[in-house]
């Protein structure tokens, strides 16, 4: 089971159509460790193919130097890196583009993901209204139990705040 974060456009509200939310999976990236610059333009994430490029071009002449057989080791290097932190790098990218994140949901894949995630968020907005209902009723009969006793000092409080400072 993967982690999706859900992410909706900078433009949309708190109570937008979540049909305008992205999936992102918090999960290994293996296109982006197999073929890191066609995963680079996918995502468009142009600096990390101009880093990914220099990177190479530079492992590309140390191999003209004895040091061949290390380059070739530290040549899989951005590959790991990728497959291990590939998501992040674009989830970062959403969200310096203002992005903002409204969940994260555990699912097999991204249609479970949209399911589970537009299920439990119908199913908080009515708890959320039952549990505002009951918290001010059960506010209501504390502050009514409360107050019913002490008519005196009722005018020279607000709520359990004294109005003048007490002696």
């Amino acid at each position: 089971m993967n982690t999706y974060n859900i992410y909706m456009p900078p433009e949309s509200g708190p109570n937008s159509n979540i049909a305008s939310a992205i999936y992102l999976p918090d999960n290994k990236a293996w296109v982006a460790a197999i073929v890191p610059p066609i995963w680079f333009i996918w995502h468009r994430l142009w600096w990390g193919l101009t880093i990914y490029l220099a990177y190479l071009a530079i492992a590309f002449l140390l191999l003209l130097t004895p040091w061949q057989y290390a380059v070739i080791l530290l040549s899989a290097i951005p590959g790991i890196y990728l497959f291990l932190e590939g998501h992040e790098l674009v989830r970062q990218q959403y969200e310096n583009q203002g992005w903002w994140q409204i969940g994260v949901v555990q699912a097999n894949g991204e249609d479970d993901a949209v399911l589970r995630y537009t299920l439990g968020r119908n199913s908080s907005q009515q708890e959320s209204q039952s549990d505002n209902i009951e918290f001010t009723a059960a506010a209501l009969a504390k502050n009514f139990k409360a107050g019913s006793g002490n008519h005196d000092n009722a005018s020279n409080s607000i709520g359990m705040f004294p109005l003048e400072p007490t002696a």
